[in-house]
Formats: structure tokens, C-alpha cells, sequence
């Protein structure tokens, strides 16, 4: 079953995708060609309310595979952009993005592949 993307689906995707190709170290990763890569595996998301704002709380399953200093050194630099990232979603708000849980194995080719799950709340305005 395929997730039916809404307006803010389809902003919060397109923001972290430019946020990637903005930054010079992470950008060859969306390449498609071989060497290391960077790719959305899943998403998810729920509707999410308070007492007094209303919104949608993302899942983003992301993996990157390549060369094992590669991975770690994308991998701290993904994080290092979510801290504070500046996303342009017209209608809805950015209000939290974290790193929840990362697990790394290593491919029968040696390759390392590691599965990064990314939690992002966004809130109409």
C-alpha cells in the first residue's frame, strides 16, 4: 500500500532533499551512480494534535550505503543539518526533527549500509 502524500508530505520530502543537495559533502550522495548513496527507504506518518495547534508527525526511513568512514562521516554530517535545518514548508512549521534510532551492518560486498530513522513534527499555520 502506497501513502497517499499530501501538500506538507510532499514539501517536508522535497525540503530535506534540497537540504542534502545544499551541503557540498552530503550532495554526491542523491547521486544515482555508483558509489555511496543515500536513499528514503520509507515514510510514515499520523495526524498529530494538541490542545491548541494541529499537524502531522513524520517517520522517514533513510539508508546509506558505502565505504565505512563514508557512512559515519555522512551520517554525522546529516545529523549536524537537522539540528537547526531551515526548511520552507508554506502553510505548516517545522517544529522538531531528530535522529531516533540508527542501526549499521555490514554488506556481503563490505559495503556498510546504515538504516537512520529520522522523527519530524510539522504544525499548520
Amino acid at each position: 500500500m502506497r501513502l497517499q502524500l499530501t501538500d506538507v508530505h510532499i514539501r517536508l520530502l522535497r525540503g530535506l532533499r534540497g537540504l542534502i543537495a545544499s551541503d557540498p559533502r552530503l550532495a554526491r550522495w542523491l547521486d544515482d551512480s555508483e558509489g555511496p548513496s543515500l536513499v528514503i527507504e520509507g515514510f510514515d506518518s499520523e495526524p498529530w494534535a494538541s490542545l491548541t495547534f494541529t499537524g502531522t508527525r513524520h517517520r522517514l526511513d533513510v539508508r546509506l550505503q558505502g565505504p565505512h568512514d563514508e557512512v559515519e562521516a555522512a551520517s554525522a554530517q546529516l545529523r549536524a543539518l537537522l539540528t537547526e535545518p531551515d526548511l520552507s514548508l508554506p502553510g505548516h512549521f517545522l517544529a522538531e526533527i531528530e535522529v531516533v534510532e540508527s542501526i549499521a551492518e555490514i554488506n556481503q560486498d563490505g559495503l556498510m549500509g546504515l538504516a537512520i530513522q529520522i522523527e519530524a513534527l510539522t504544525i499548520e499555520e
